[in-house]
């Protein structure tokens, strides 16, 4: 069941602990533990633009940590692929709930969420109006989204949205992704762990409580 099922089920207490997955490399282990989970400044456009991403679903995450790995490792300093895992209360999501945006649909406002955030990354202005957002993921080739956007940006947005929708017959089509965009989503995680091996040898990080 989707985080967004979940959120309006009563059957699902406020205690109930919610676990998500980010995939990232060893490259960023000691980064992690000294810092904690923290926002970051982006190098690559991301959906909803800065911010810290997670996913209910691990497979997803360890795709991600494939490449990230892939990308940050060299021949003097090798590195392996890394999934995180942060539990947050299903109650601070619900508490929270006026200060996030769910757009678990492939539509128009889920398109226009995703102009927002790829294209003005580097003033964050999702920011500006929610800590939080769950949702769809956008589709792999962004730069065929990027291109059809600047060419004309009065482009139909019905063909942005037809872009950036994954194809069905596609695991994208079911990925998911929780972005936390302010210090105050953040500062929603109740742990975070580091797993070693496919799901087991988990290793505890310190929380650092953003400000």
């Amino acid at each position: 069941m989707r985080l967004s099922k979940i959120l309006t089920n009563i059957n699902y207490k406020d205690d109930l602990e919610l676990m998500f997955f980010h995939g990232t490399s060893t490259k960023w282990k000691d980064s992690f533990i000294s810092n904690g989970v923290r926002i970051r400044k982006l190098n690559k456009k991301r959906d909803f633009g800065q911010g810290f991403y997670l996913t209910t679903n691990y497979w997803q995450a360890k795709q991600y940590a494939n490449t990230i790995a892939y990308h940050t490792s060299t021949p003097e300093k090798p590195a392996e692929p890394l999934v995180i895992a942060c539990t947050i209360l299903l109650g601070c999501l619900r508490e929270n709930l006026e200060k996030g945006l769910i757009i678990d649909e492939f539509d128009e406002k889920w398109v226009k969420t995703i102009i927002r955030g790829r294209f003005h990354s580097e003033t964050n202005p999702l920011s500006n109006d929610y800590d939080w957002i769950y949702g769809r993921c956008g589709d792999g080739p962004t730069t065929t989204f990027q291109k059809a956007y600047y060419k004309n940006s009065n482009t139909d947005i019905r063909k942005l949205l037809e872009i950036a929708t994954p194809r069905r017959d596609h695991p994208h089509f079911e990925y998911d992704q929780l972005w936390l965009g302010t210090n105050d989503a953040i500062n929603y995680i109740q742990s975070i762990e580091f797993i070693n091996k496919e799901g087991v040898n988990y290793e505890s990080i310190p929380l650092h409580h953003q400000s």
